[in-house]
C-alpha cells in the first residue's frame, strides 16, 4: 500500500435487503507477528460511496469492534495497535474502502466480512488494486463461499486493460493463480478471448477487454464453499498495479 495509483484500494458490491452489516479492517503492524516484513506502520482506512466518504479509521482503538471481529473469525488485534477498523449499515449498491499509510509504504491487507450472514443483502462481488510486486508483495486475495452447493465464480487479473481507465505503471503480464489451501486449483496467463468467459463479463456486468491482444488473465470456475486465495503476480517477475476481481455468477 502507497499513495497515487498504489493505494490499496478494495471495491464491492452488496445486492438485496434489508440493509448489510460489514465489517472492514485494514491491517499493517499486526501482519507482522505473521512473519510478514515491510508491514504498513500506520495504516488508516476510508469507506466511499461513489466518490462520497461515508466512514473512516485511523487506529481501531479496541472497544466492541473486538465482539465484531470474534463473530466473523477475525484474528485479533491489539486494542494499541495503529491497524484499522470500522463496522457499517449500508444499503445494495457498490462501494470502495481505501487503505494509505503515513510515511513510507509497505504491505498491508484489506479484509471485508459479511457481519450478519443469512440476514438479506450480501456480497456478490469484491475486488482489489494494488501496486504488484515480487515475492511477499504479489497481490493476494482471499475470499469464503458459504453455504451448502457450489457456485460459478468469475475470476480476473487486470493490468494492460486498466491503462484505458487513466492508471499508469500497470503490470504489464498478469498471471492468475487460484488455490484452496496449497493446492492449486487452475491458473490462466493471457484469457483468450473465449465465449464463455466474454459471457461471463457480461453477465455481471465487468469491463470488456480485449479478447486477442489483451495480457489479463481470467478464470471461469466451479467451486464448493469454503476458503480460497488468488494470487496475482507477474509473468518473469515482473511488477506494476494490478486488479484483481471476484464475482459470483446470478
Amino acid at each position: 500500500a502507497g499513495t497515487g495509483a498504489q493505494t490499496l484500494t478494495m471495491g464491492f458490491v452488496i445486492a438485496g435487503a434489508p440493509d448489510a452489516t460489514v465489517l472492514l479492517r485494514g491491517i499493517g503492524p499486526s501482519l507482522t507477528p505473521f512473519g510478514v516484513t515491510g508491514a504498513l506502520a500506520d495504516p488508516q482506512l476510508q469507506l466511499f460511496s461513489g466518490t462520497a466518504q461515508i466512514a473512516a479509521n485511523d487506529n481501531w482503538g479496541g472497544g466492541t469492534l473486538a465482539s465484531d471481529f470474534a463473530a466473523v473469525g477475525a484474528f485479533a488485534l491489539d486494542p494499541a495497535s495503529r491497524d484499522a477498523a470500522l463496522v457499517r449499515s449500508l444499503a445494495a449498491g457498490n462501494y470502495s474502502a481505501q487503505v494509505t499509510g503515513t510515511g513510507a509504504a509497505g504491505i498491508a491487507l484489506a479484509e471485508l466480512y459479511d457481519r450478519a450472514t443469512g440476514s438479506g443483502a450480501r456480497l456478490i462481488n469484491v475486488s482489489a488494486r494494488a501496486q504488484v510486486g515480487t515475492g511477499p508483495g504479489i497481490l493476494i486475495a482471499g475470499f469464503t463461499l458459504s453455504g451448502n452447493v457450489p457456485k460459478q465464480i468469475l475470476i480476473r487479473a487486470i493490468g494492460p486493460a486498466l491503462s484505458g481507465f487513466g492508471v499508469t505503471g500497470v503490470l504489464a503480464n498478469p498471471r492468475l493463480d487460484l488455490y484452496r489451501g496449497n493446492t492449486v486449483v487452475q491458473s490462466n496467463d493471457d484469457w483468450g478471448g473465449t465465449a464463455a468467459l466474454t459471457n461471463a463479463f457480461a453477465s455481471v456486468g465487468a469491463f470488456a477487454i480485449a479478447s486477442t491482444t489483451s495480457r489479463d488473465a481470467a478464470l471461469l470456475v466451479t467451486l464448493d464453499p469454503g476458503s480460497y486465495t488468488v494470487q496475482v503476480s507477474g509473468v518473469s517477475g515482473t511488477t506494476g498495479v494490478a486488479l484483481v476481481e471476484v464475482y459470483e455468477i446470478p
